[in-house]
């Protein structure tokens, strides 16, 4: 029988996952992955940890019989290291980093929006590669010495994890994760020359692009020869493993933040409603593009809640919560606010407090802010596809467990919520694509045939009470803004 494995490498955890070829998990292992705050609005990671934890969990899960690796990954989160020795210059800087946000407020002020959106699809927005590249190279002791001599290279997590995994043999990145950078033209497929230059960074340094399906190579760290076969930005890839295939489908996916995307076919167009335009994956020469929209803090919101104010003990509390009426609005922007607004500036805050508000009254605001989220997500999303007629949302990720927070979203969307058996979305996808690879799956049909739906959450709340708490929020967001 043929097994494959899954590195799913997130920003909280590391997770490697053993498939069999019907894509049923035979064992899972996970690593959890501390984040460091040196600085306000700084998230750093250690990069040896992450390549530790990648070892280690494929080590706990790894048969004789795998023939095949993947590998997804968070996304924007910046590693440089040295060619030599593959030891890293700096510590690994995360998408939530805000760290550059003057940077970017200057371009855009020296006019240069128009030129990285026309080019990326993306805003000039910290949560993106490039500026961060620039912070290593400008503040980390001769790298731009080193990085100009062709002895530094940069990767996200999939590039710096393929190079460990081949011990230094190749440095490559897959197109989704390219696309992410800020540097990457997504419609001619290749690094820009000008914006490497708006943003001063040495093409020496950059991996090789390849499509989500290809040799990546092959590591010899677990005992065999392996070959990698599929790498994808896990975002991307919960899109896949949702069977997102159709344009107008679109997925949401809870985890440390909420990604919503809906596949766009070969359509690129810009968004006129503050959404960005990002490549869902290329196979075999054929690229899908999709529109997406980002909520910074979505579990980090949650882990606020329990380690910081001890409102709950558990994540198993909030399936216990009761349902109350007050007029509580949390805002959790800790590192800024997302799509649609992209304000890297603002904090959080809590509207409405008053004597009589308890802990289920934050708990229940906390999570209603994430429904909000999503349906400015969702609105704007429609806004800028009128033809596409949104009829469905797919959900996964940990935090989609929770039904309460699913029934919120369905009844604010006025939309069917559908969440499979397995919200490991990220792990299937990147399986689907080994199976692909392999010629186990022929095409995405059979990706479809393996999705088992757990639940469907349909609208069920008055549609004038849902809309009084989303005229609050909106209300709650233009104080924030201003």
């Amino acid at each position: 029988m043929k097994k494959i494995i899954t590195i799913d490498q997130g920003t909280t955890s590391t997770r490697a996952i053993l498939f069999d070829e019907t894509l049923q998990i035979l064992r899972i292992n996970s690593e959890k992955i501390e984040s460091q705050f040196p600085k306000s609005g700084w998230v750093e990671q250690n990069p040896s940890d992450i390549i530790a934890s990648v070892i280690k969990t494929v080590k706990s899960v790894i048969d004789n019989d795998v023939v095949a690796l993947g590998i997804t990954n968070q996304r924007e989160t910046v590693v440089m290291w040295d060619r030599e020795s593959g030891i890293p210059i700096y510590n690994a800087i995360v998408w939530q980093d805000r760290r550059t946000d003057k940077v970017c407020k200057d371009l855009k002020l020296g006019g240069y929006q128009g030129l990285v959106e026309e080019r990326t699809g993306l805003f000039l927005d910290p949560y993106f590669s490039a500026t961060k590249i620039g912070w290593l190279l400008d503040n980390v002791e001769n790298a731009r010495q080193k990085a100009e001599q062709g002895k530094l290279a940069f990767g996200t997590i999939d590039s710096f994890v393929l190079w460990h995994l081949t011990e230094g043999k190749v440095h490559a990145t897959d197109i989704t994760n390219a696309s992410r950078t800020m540097l990457f033209n997504i419609y001619d497929k290749k690094w820009d020359d000008d914006l490497l230059d708006l943003f001063d960074i040495p093409q020496s340094i950059l991996p090789v692009v390849n499509e989500n399906i290809a040799d990546f190579s092959e590591t010899f760290l677990f005992g065999k020869k392996i070959p990698i076969k599929a790498m994808i930005g896990d975002q991307q890839a919960a899109a896949v493993g949702q069977g997102c295939f159709k344009p107008g489908m679109v997925k949401a996916t809870f985890g440390t933040g909420c990604f919503v995307m809906m596949n766009t076919g070969q359509e690129a167009h810009r968004s006129e409603s503050n959404l960005i335009t990002t490549i869902a994956y290329t196979i075999d020469g054929f690229t899908t593009y999709a529109k997406e929209g980002s909520l910074f803090n979505v579990g980090t919101t949650i882990d606020w809640m329990k380690n910081n104010l001890n409102l709950i003990e558990s994540y198993n509390d909030l399936n216990k919560i009761k349902e109350g009426t007050n007029n509580v609005i949390f805002v959790p922007a800790f590192t800024g606010l997302g799509a649609p607004y992209w304000n890297s500036s603002c904090r959080g805050a809590i509207f409405g407090l008053e004597r009589d508000t308890d802990s289920d009254d934050l708990i229940q605001a906390a999570l209603k802010s994430i429904a909000f989220q999503v349906r400015d997500l969702l609105s704007a999303m429609q806004s800028d596809h009128p033809n596409k007629t949104i009829k469905l949302l797919k959900v996964d990720g940990g935090v989609s467990q929770n039904d309460w927070l699913l029934q919120k979203i369905s009844d604010q969307l006025r939309l069917k919520v559908e969440r499979p058996i397995n919200v490991e979305a990220s792990a299937f996808g990147v399986a689907c694509l080994l199976s692909l690879s392999l010629g186990v799956f022929k095409d995405f049909a059979a990706v479809n045939d393996c999705l088992k739906i757990d639940k469907i959450f349909e609208p069920e709340n008055d549609t004038a009470l849902i809309d009084k708490e989303y005229e609050r929020w909106t209300e709650a967001i233009k104080k924030l803004l201003s």
